[in-house]
């Protein structure tokens, strides 16, 4: 199949060599020469930009980092639609929001073009194992000419979900719960260490009870492992900022998800935005007054 990839980044890039080394043709773009001659040099065609990537193409990737990304790639001057190719599958890969799939799935299907909205869950890690959780909606059909390609880089149970936005909204909210959860453990942890409470015979109570369920990120949490990231605060603050977004054009209020969301606009302000998401802790120390110490080192 004559595939397209636009975004080469923690994601991108591997699923673009996963679908490379599957045997299929592949065009790639990207603002950063460096990831698209990667690539090159793996056998792929390099673009200039969005329009020769959907000339040459029969489905396009997308793993781009925001809504007005995805709209400039898909909709802009020498955006993909703007080399007019009807009967071509346009595969958003990118974290989202449901008013922007919608626009996006409309002007694609003015110009006989069908637009997938297919968000993934499995960071980097899942993107280099090919493991990714996939989240496809849209045209079903358009799905199953596109199954096989997909699977090369996610898992191979995966099944379309429904109508367009379907997929956006459930990324959504397994972000928001994922990280509202891990910031719920934060707090706990930080106010037993405010307490002045035994900490390791903390967490081990805490691992053997319910609380044990939001404790996935502890032990990076408890060694402040968040300078080396693979899904960065600035990018977790915007996600919760579109299932804020989103939520409101169905009018639902979400109450503890806003207060998590504002821990990460304050973290940003910080200039904590390039750091792992859980650095969101040293937003709650400032507010606290008080910083967790860090666990003695072992002999």
């Amino acid at each position: 199949m004559r595939i397209g990839f636009i975004g080469l980044g923690n994601i991108g890039g591997p699923c673009a060599r996963h679908i490379l080394a599957a045997g299929h043709e592949l065009t790639v773009a990207d603002l950063d020469p460096a990831a698209c001659r990667r690539l090159g040099d793996a056998g792929a065609r390099e673009a200039r930009n969005p329009a020769s990537v959907s000339q040459a193409s029969e489905a396009i990737f997308l793993s781009l980092p925001t809504p007005e990304v995805s709209r400039a790639v898909v909709t802009g001057p020498d955006g993909i639609l703007s080399a007019g190719s009807p009967g071509l599958a346009v595969v958003d890969l990118s974290t989202n929001s449901v008013g922007v799939t919608a626009e996006l799935f409309d002007a694609c299907a003015a110009e006989g073009v069908d637009y997938l909205d297919c968000p993934v869950s499995g960071g980097s890690m899942g993107a280099e194992a090919g493991t990714l959780t996939l989240m496809p909606s849209g045209n079903e059909a358009a799905f199953d000419r596109v199954r096989d390609a997909l699977t090369c880089f996610g898992k191979d149970d995966t099944e379309w979900l429904g109508p367009s936005g379907t997929g956006t909204l459930v990324k959504l909210i397994n972000n928001q719960i994922f990280l509202v959860g891990t910031q719920v453990f934060e707090e706990g942890y930080l106010m037993a260490a405010k307490a002045g409470l035994d900490l390791p015979k903390f967490l081990e109570v805490l691992r053997a009870s319910s609380a044990g369920f939001y404790m996935v990120l502890s032990e990076m949490v408890v060694n402040r492992q968040w300078e080396d990231s693979t899904y960065d605060l600035a990018l977790a603050e915007k996600d919760l900022r579109l299932a804020i977004e989103s939520a409101s054009e169905i009018d639902t209020p979400l109450p503890l998800t806003t207060a998590a969301h504002n821990v990460l606009v304050r973290s940003v302000e910080m200039g904590l935005g390039d750091k792992f998401f859980i650095g969101a802790l040293e937003a709650l120390e400032d507010e606290a007054g008080f910083t967790v110490p860090p666990p003695p080192k072992e002999d």
